[in-house]
């Protein structure tokens, strides 16, 4: 058994397939080696069995979706809630601790119950994708503990109650995570015990 450091690149596998072979010479043994980008992207290292991960969550090893777009793989995992307030804001008006985040002009904003309590990233900057009313938006400040803020300038008919999906089929948690600066299997394993599942 074996697991590539390397495999979501073309010659990621070279090396540690030579190290393979030489230390199972003579030896004729089952084979467990590949991972989701080795089952994905080098065939020629299946052997008896594969042990797939993050691409059973619908997600890439790459960490970029793009490169799992024509797979067939879907997203497993949908984080959504609502919206709970609206706010506009004036020209220099500030959302969030530290107000980190400061209007340009007037701005509506909506409140969405979900923070880093519930797992999505405290470090999620302002502009992290978010789909709200059909349209993809981003966030807009420091996310809380339990609430967060996104734009809805593009979103006019939203308002209390409208779903916003956090990620899932429209808002990839390969983009979220990425625009945190991290991989989304951390965020797909790190929902907190409080969020409600629903198992479809």
């Amino acid at each position: 058994m074996a697991h590539f450091a390397d495999a979501e690149k073309p010659e990621g596998i070279v090396e540690p397939m030579r190290h393979i072979e030489q230390a199972a010479e003579g030896l004729d043994c089952p084979r467990s080696l590949s991972n989701s980008a080795a089952t994905l992207w080098h065939p020629e290292a299946h052997f008896d069995w594969v042990r797939p991960g993050i691409i059973l969550y619908g997600a890439s090893p790459s960490g970029q979706w793009q490169d799992i777009a024509n797979s067939g793989l879907k997203p497993v995992m949908t984080l959504r809630s609502e919206i709970i307030g609206v706010q506009t804001l004036k020209a220099g008006d500030t959302v969030g601790y530290g107000s980190r985040y400061r209007a340009s002009g007037e701005q509506r904003i909506g409140i969405v119950a979900g923070g880093y309590a519930d797992g999505y990233p405290r470090i999620a900057p302002s502009g992290t994708p978010v789909w709200v009313d059909g349209v993809r938006t981003g966030t807009v400040g420091t996310v809380s503990m339990d609430m967060l803020a996104i734009d809805l300038t593009p979103c006019p008919h939203a308002g209390i109650g409208t779903p916003v999906e956090l990620w899932g089929n429209e808002v990839k948690v390969d983009d979220v995570a990425a625009a945190a600066g991290t991989i989304g299997y951390e965020l797909l394993t790190a929902l907190a015990p409080r969020v409600p599942v629903v198992t479809l």
